[in-house]
């Protein structure tokens, strides 16, 4: 076998060149494929944050409805006579009236006036000073 041609300078200058060609084929591959993947990672980037942005704007809607239907519950909620006893036995123990009504769910203003009747029906002398009080006040 004659294998003297490969030691030939021109043989292995076109061998060399044969494998630079096919290095620069592989990394033009391989700068083509980052740039794809690139493009792929943007998009969905773009993607996950206009999701996040959604999720944020469906998340605000929730909570204000959320504030929107408490309060609307707060109000339609009745003193009855459970809560009555619970919310008098909590002023007794000394709690604040902004104390009870955050505790039994309930407005404010029905608190104290809860406490302001039991006050009065408590003393008999305080009920018949009120009652002169709103005798004598012009209609």
């Amino acid at each position: 076998m004659q294998l003297d041609w490969i030691l030939t300078p021109m043989a292995q200058y076109g061998f060399l060149a044969l494998a630079l060609a096919g290095c620069l084929a592989l990394f033009l591959s391989l700068k083509r494929e980052m740039a794809v993947a690139l493009r792929s990672f943007t998009k969905s980037r773009e993607s996950a944050a206009a999701s996040a942005a959604s999720l944020a704007a469906g998340l605000a809607a929730l909570r204000q409805e959320m504030e929107t239907t408490e309060a609307a519950s707060l109000t339609g909620q009745k003193l009855n006579l459970t809560r009555r006893a619970q919310a008098l036995r909590m002023q007794r123990r000394g709690e604040s009236p902004a104390t009870i009504a955050a505790a039994l769910r309930l407005p404010r203003n029905e608190i104290d006036l809860l406490l302001k009747i039991q006050k009065l029906a408590d003393d008999p002398g305080l009920a018949a000073e009120a009652g002169r009080v709103r005798s004598t006040q012009p209609a």
